[in-house]
């Protein structure tokens, strides 16, 4: 099973499944199957195990459990702040200031958890569809870029997985410093950049810096040299403008910068 494909296919699954106040391992499979068909994405019904439905909701219960305990501890901070504004008790307040630091830095956590891509510590699919969508559509104006990474097959076969992963983290990096921001890995070598105050020119001139500075940068791996080249797409989207629509845009403009660089691109 390719491992991007079941990372796209998981977060439609998770999403769907919220409305569900009881979720079992086969409820998960038919949902899972459901969102791969949608996406024209062919899985092997032995590869998603039984094992693998209960791992993954095992994570999902675990960040459910949290979030509640979590709940619980805020309220309870609540209650003691409001008695310590009462008795005016200083040494209470300071005890509610310590448990609210501890309730952040959880829920920081908690948050890594939901919104994280593992590898690259960018932002993932379920960040970009809670903060910016409502039923796939924008909540907001703003600016999207469709980023791609040239040849990224052939990195992985000639230089290995390894390799691969290194050039992944190394783009997340490179596209966080972008003032005003937002990195998403969407699958894959696939990344959107998402702005609410950048306009297109101003990202389409960041993403020409950052372009130019990697054409002329060379990666070493076993006294072997080779470069990494990325193909962009810049669009501004709407509010209330669907997400597929704006998707469908920028990646025709991205697929266009694509075929115009001056060496083959399969």
């Amino acid at each position: 099973m390719d491992l991007n494909a079941l990372k796209v296919v998981t977060n439609d699954t998770m999403k769907a499944l919220r409305k569900y106040d009881i979720v079992t391992p086969q409820l998960f499979k038919e949902i899972f199957f459901d969102k791969a068909k949608a996406h024209n994405i062919t899985i092997d019904p032995e590869e998603l195990d039984h094992k693998t439905a209960e791992l993954t909701l095992e994570k999902v219960y675990a960040i459910e459990e949290q979030t509640v305990e979590n709940s619980h501890l805020l309220q309870r901070n609540i209650d003691m702040a409001s008695t310590a504004i009462d008795k005016q008790d200083k040494a209470l307040l300071e005890e509610v200031q310590a448990q609210m630091e501890e309730l952040s830095r959880r829920i920081t956590m908690l948050e890594s958890q939901l919104y994280m891509d593992e590898l690259t510590k960018a932002y993932n699919r379920k960040w970009l569809f809670e903060k910016f969508l409502v039923d796939e559509r924008f909540t907001q104006n703003g600016t999207l870029v469709f980023l791609d990474i040239d040849k990224f097959k052939e990195i992985n076969d000639t230089y290995g997985h390894v390799t691969g992963d290194k050039v992944l983290e190394m783009i997340t990096q490179l596209t966080q410093q972008i003032e005003a921001s937002e990195t998403v890995r969407y699958g894959g070598d696939e990344f959107i950049l998402i702005s609410r105050t950048q306009d297109k020119h101003a990202l389409e001139h960041q993403m020409y810096l950052l372009s130019h500075t990697l054409d002329h940068k060379r990666f070493k791996f076993q006294g072997h040299t080779f470069q990494v080249h990325i193909s962009y797409g810049v669009i501004d989207f709407q509010k209330g403008e669907a997400f597929a629509n704006v998707i469908e845009k920028v990646d025709k403009k991205m697929y266009t910068h694509k075929k115009s660089k001056d060496y083959v691109v399969p």
